[in-house]
């Protein structure tokens, strides 16, 4: 009997041990969204979606080393995302001890460092849903405590190269890699990100994946002639009340008239960029945490023949109420523009778009 009152202490102890180490958070978001269009993508819509739901898991074993898992579920995700399914959005190891090296490093599957995306919206910026990059990843950083950090990666794109090989792509090597470097810093009234980035293969981004499969670089296979370059850059500033927000990415070069599935039609070299500014205020209603924002933002050579997902410019428009502890009610217009060349496609007048978008969020 004492033996095992003996076990099960040192097991309760393990556990606390465990639980300790452990932090769990998540969150939850139902968006209700009304859709006005001018031949655009055809009737009116609306709808009410679980936008997303998210649960991370942290582990800390020591001073030096933590584990993150991301699971998550987006209903309608959105170009070059799996619908409608859960899956495991992000699991990598760090291993790092601030108070002895400003250096880490960390391995797994994560978003690559290569733009910033930070908005005030409900939709997506175009930044983003151009040059957002999740893969399997090997990355080597620092932050130092002056504010400066940086990291390089490497990774295996979905989307290799064929060079002169016109029918097959080349064999899949880890032969992707990035470069990122900023300056951080925060006071009272005052704070400030800057930073810019470089990757050797945009085309591994998950925007332009839906572009590019299907295209006759590799007889239908998925892959580029030739890998084009990427480039980021963005501000992000906090002045009293105020936030701006300004961020800038483009392919490197142009793409090769066989690398766009809708392109060798047209002859086009094409060489994909977005913009995304934004401005905002903080303030209070009734006692309550609250931000309106306005945003512009513009694309470039970054479309699909027959989707309303790639803009060519947008107008936005939000506010967000904190309405009660970890809740938040959001509401969102913006009105895009479409492409002239997806009109011209189409042989159809598909020309903008109204949205009215209200979002609710729980986060714990």
């Amino acid at each position: 009997q004492q033996a095992f009152r003996e076990k099960d202490k040192d097991a309760r102890a393990v556990a606390h041990q465990v639980a300790d180490s452990l932090s769990i958070g998540g969150v939850i978001e139902i968006l209700a969204h009304h859709t006005d269009s001018d031949n655009w993508s055809g009737d009116n819509a609306s709808d009410i979606v679980l936008d997303t739901f998210e649960l991370g898991i942290d582990a800390q074993a020591g001073e030096w080393v933590t584990g993150h898992i991301l699971f998550l579920y987006e209903q309608d995700p959105g170009p070059g995302r799996d619908t409608d399914d859960l899956q495991v959005d992000e699991a990598f190891i760090t291993i790092a001890n601030s108070d002895v090296t400003p250096f880490y490093a960390a391995a797994g599957r994560m978003y690559l460092p290569f733009g910033n995306f930070e908005s005030n919206m409900i939709s997506d910026p175009a930044t983003l849903t151009l040059a957002e990059i999740r893969n399997e990843v090997v990355q080597l950083g620092f932050e130092t405590e002056s504010g400066f950090y940086g990291s390089g990666y490497v990774f295996n794109g979905d989307i290799p190269e064929s060079k002169s090989n016109m029918s097959s792509r080349s064999n899949s090597h880890i032969d992707n890699y990035g470069l990122n470097i900023g300056y951080a810093m925060e006071n009272d009234d005052f704070s400030l990100d800057v930073g810019a980035g470089y990757v050797n293969n945009i085309a591994a981004a998950a925007g332009l994946f839906d572009a590019i499969k299907g295209n006759a670089a590799c007889a239908g296979e998925d892959c580029v002639k030739d890998y084009v370059g990427g480039m980021s850059l963005y501000a992000i500033a906090n002045i009293g009340s105020f936030n701006l927000i300004g961020e800038y990415i483009a392919a490197a070069d142009d793409f090769s008239t066989t690398d766009f599935a809708y392109a060798p039609a047209t002859a086009e070299k094409l060489r994909p960029k977005a913009w995304n500014i934004e401005g905002a205020y903080h303030f209070n209603i009734a006692g309550k945490e609250s931000t309106f924002a306005l945003g512009y933002q513009k694309t470039e050579d970054f479309y699909l023949q027959q989707s309303k997902e790639y803009f060519e410019k947008a107008w936005l428009a939000s506010i967000s109420v904190g309405i009660l502890e970890s809740t938040t009610l959001a509401a969102e217009w913006r009105h895009a523009d479409g492409y002239s060349e997806v009109k011209n496609a189409i042989g159809n007048d598909f020309d903008d778009e109204d949205r009215l978008q209200v979002k609710l969020s729980y986060e714990f």
